[in-house]
């Protein structure tokens, strides 16, 4: 399936060519929430971290499926990632492995998102199984591809400094998801 999404000043195509047994690597948050309801019927996977962020009760409550826990074997951000990737890759039977991660908002026309807690986002991903169709995306276009979609945005959750209630809206994550809204609106 093939999806144009974005402010009419910055329209992005996305495509995704679902093959096989598929399996979504899943936070709480808006990117694998809309990503998760574009494919059909995948495998969930939760990375169940030490700081019990993006928890799997959390994924659970979102899609009302059975949630996979892969453990963390590192505090470093993207160290988690790559290890449980791996993971998954070599121990269960998928094909492709989708993650939702998305592009940082530009810090040169955006400054106040060039803080100490922005996350590393990498531009690339090299690898032949999993699949980042949202990683040329803004906040703002997956915002933008859900209300196409019709996707439910209310009971997901960004925020890194509270995870146990409502978002705290001063979070890098807090700050970007407002800043997708805002970018929609203007």
């Amino acid at each position: 399936m093939q999806y144009i999404c974005g402010p009419d000043w910055d329209r992005r195509i996305i495509s995704i060519k679902q093959q096989g047994r598929v399996g979504i690597l899943m936070s709480g948050g808006i990117d694998s929430w809309v990503l998760y309801n574009m494919l059909n019927d995948p495998i969930i996977f939760n990375i169940a971290r030490l700081d019990s962020f993006d928890g799997v009760d959390r994924v659970r409550e979102l899609t009302g499926k059975p949630i996979i826990e892969i453990p963390e074997s590192s505090t470093d951000h993207w160290g988690r990632f790559d290890v449980a990737i791996e993971h998954i890759l070599n121990n269960y039977d998928i094909d492709q492995l989708y993650h939702g991660i998305n592009i940082n908002p530009p810090i040169d026309i955006f400054p106040e998102f060039n803080i100490l807690s922005k996350p590393h986002r990498p531009w690339r991903i090299d690898h032949p199984r999993l699949l980042t169709p949202f990683l040329h995306l803004y906040k703002y276009h997956i915002i933008d591809l859900a209300k196409q979609l019709q996707i439910p945005l209310d009971n997901t959750r960004s925020c890194i400094d509270n995870a146990s209630g409502d978002e705290c809206g001063q979070c890098w994550q807090c700050k970007e998801k407002r800043w997708g809204f805002q970018q929609l609106s203007s």
